[in-house]
């Protein structure tokens, strides 16, 4: 696994649309999730899962860019956020930056799958 390069792919599964994040998180990999999610919120698409058991590290610019996307999908659009693979510490981030307001974690992408349909 190279852990130097970000990248980022998606995939649809019914409803729910599934992003996969590999490798570090910076800023410039924020703003590529975000774009990613506006695209798809422009679609009508409003239920995502954001795997992160492949990321390296998250960086605070790409937390920010985190927080913005969760904002837009549930303030904005009424729709849902799940995540899956966050480490503890970063559960610990996101819960004390405010993102776990607005979204919820699971332990992998099934289980965030499920979640992100109710």
């Amino acid at each position: 696994m190279n852990t130097t390069e970000f990248s980022l792919r998606s995939e649809n599964r019914g409803a729910v649309t599934l992003i996969y994040t590999h490798g570090p998180l910076n800023e410039e990999a924020g703003t590529a999730i975000l774009r990613l999610v506006q695209e798809k919120l422009d679609q009508g698409v409003t239920r995502f899962v954001i795997d992160f058991g492949l990321a390296v590290s998250i960086t605070s610019p790409c937390v920010a860019s985190i927080l913005e996307i969760a904002e837009k999908i549930v303030d904005e659009k009424s729709g849902r956020l799940v995540f899956a693979g966050l480490t503890d510490l970063n559960l610990k981030v996101f819960e004390m930056v405010g993102i776990l307001l607005y979204a919820e974690s699971c332990r992998n992408v099934q289980e965030a799958e499920v979640q992100a349909l109710m």
